[in-house]
């Protein structure tokens, strides 16, 4: 009957009942109200399930996908480097600068051109060789990506009088065997620019620390 009702009145006879005339009760017919599923609805007209059901369900991926699904930007590998500072500028601290080259997308969006940019690295001091410092998203910048992050990793320098040791550093001095017997002392510079005189009284031997 609710076919019957559809195929003369549309949605409107559904939701607002037939008119007396098609009625046999003489009386409108109750209002019909949607609940929602599809499947039901198809049931209740057709008098079994929805043959295409296994094609197309109101799940289908085809219904949630977008015309223009959204584009993932994913970032670009890091950026390593190495930055060599003396053990001065480890023991006491310092500014480094660094200049470097990098392409930068235009206001338009679409062109690029090469800029220029000063990355400053304030040395803490005490900053121990493999100290990582890190840049984000200072690299590169593309169309659909994420710039790179720039990272520098601290490598020590050679110094001429001293060796580091953790937070200790090591000065070896050369003495003569009479010096060794009879004791000595010996100025040893800071990195400061102190001077500190250490007297030896002891016997001294090759692997001999103080």
């Amino acid at each position: 009957r609710k076919k019957a009702i559809y195929d003369h009145f549309g949605e409107e006879g559904l939701k607002d009942g037939a008119p007396a005339e098609f009625c046999t009760d003489g009386a409108w017919t109750p209002k019909y109200a949607y609940h929602g599923n599809p499947e039901q609805t198809f049931r209740q007209f057709f008098g079994g399930d929805n043959p295409f059901a296994d094609f197309l369900t109101i799940e289908s991926p085809l219904q949630l996908c977008g015309l223009h699904p959204e584009v993932v930007k994913v970032q670009d590998s890091p950026i390593e480097r190495d930055i060599f500072l003396s053990l001065d500028d480890l023991y006491l601290g310092c500014i480094k600068k660094i200049q470097l080259s990098r392409m930068v997308i235009n206001e338009d969006g679409q062109s690029s051109e090469i800029q220029e940019k000063i990355l400053t690295i304030e040395v803490k001091r005490g900053w121990k060789e493999g100290t990582r410092i890190i840049f984000p998203k200072e690299g590169d910048q593309g169309l659909n990506r994420v710039p790179a992050d720039i990272v520098f990793t601290v490598r020590q320098k050679s110094h001429p009088l001293f060796v580091r040791r953790n937070n200790d550093l090591i000065y070896k001095t050369q003495i003569s065997l009479m010096m060794a017997l009879t004791g000595f002392s010996v100025n040893v510079p800071t990195l400061d620019g102190r001077l500190l005189n250490i007297p030896i009284n002891d016997i001294v031997h090759p692997t001999y620390e103080k």
